[in-house]
């Protein structure tokens, strides 16, 4: 399977020790993995999961040709083109050397993302911070479009609505890093797919940073769910996989082949420096 994805390909490295922890995050006890076919509703946390993401192939998704994107870096809305579904990823219970636990807090929540391309939009310089540290980057042009998925293991999730509440669409942008660095240490990570946690290894460098996105098709509008929070995407060694697995999303209700993980996405918060770029 050949997957049109951007970022650029980095070495994995480790940190030693978690930079400081963002806030409202301290937790207790040890997280079971997600169960999104359950159909329980969503914590009322103010923050959002970490995701573990995974590349896909979806071809049984079949997205509109009138969708309007606006997130806080674009002036005015944009109409992508957009393309195959080619990244899943889970909410995921994240351990930490101290033993402190991020557990998942929305078990339903998971994402589809689909290749985009797009008019030119503004690419500002940014802060982004989280656990793991803080940096300055800079993105490049959009290449994924991330809607919020229900998701099953066993068949076609049922739910009556399209999307599971509680987690918005996001708009990925590639991203290189200017100044600063971040130090993940080594982690335990558990998702739906993984039977009990499993060591992993983050690259200290990010390669895709998701920002959240309004998105309206045929003039309905899909507001943005937590403003405030973003994910920071970064390369990490494999971790256990099932396949195949049943999405169902605002653009439709099919299966998912999952393939390599890719990416350990936490929850980051962003700060624009500049307004150049685009």
């Amino acid at each position: 399977m050949s997957l049109s994805i951007r970022p650029v390909a980095m070495k994995i490295g480790l940190g030693v020790a978690v930079a400081a922890l963002a806030a409202g995050s301290t937790v207790a006890g040890v997280a079971a993995a997600s169960a999104s076919s359950t159909g329980r509703p969503a914590a009322t946390t103010t923050t959002i999961d970490h995701q573990l993401c995974y590349k896909a192939d979806a071809p049984g998704f079949q997205p509109p040709g009138n969708v309007l994107l606006q997130d806080e870096f674009s002036t005015t809305p944009f109409a992508p083109q957009v393309g195959p579904a080619v990244i899943h990823c889970n909410p995921v219970a994240k351990t930490v050397p101290s033993g402190q636990v991020f557990p998942i807090t929305n078990p339903n929540a998971h994402l589809l993302c689909f290749n985009i391309a797009e008019p030119a939009q503004p690419t500002p310089l940014v802060r982004v911070v989280n656990q793991f540290g803080a940096a300055t980057l800079q993105p490049s042009q959009p290449n994924l479009l991330c809607l919020p998925t229900w998701k099953s293991l066993t068949g076609p999730p049922e739910q009556k609505a399209a999307a599971p509440p509680g987690l918005g669409h996001f708009t990925c942008y590639p991203v290189k890093p200017v100044t600063g660095a971040y130090r993940p240490p080594p982690v335990m990570l558990q998702d739906e797919f993984a039977p009990k946690p499993v060591s992993a290894q983050v690259s200290p460098v990010p390669v895709e940073l998701c920002v959240p996105t309004q998105k309206t098709v045929n003039g309905k509008v899909y507001k943005i769910i937590k403003p405030r929070w973003h994910l920071l995407c970064f390369p990490v060694s494999p971790t256990p996989i099932i396949t195949p697995v049943f999405d169902k999303n605002q653009f439709g209700n099919a299966p998912v082949n999952i393939g390599q993980t890719t990416w350990l996405c936490p929850p980051s918060t962003l700060k624009i420096l500049s307004t150049s770029g685009g």
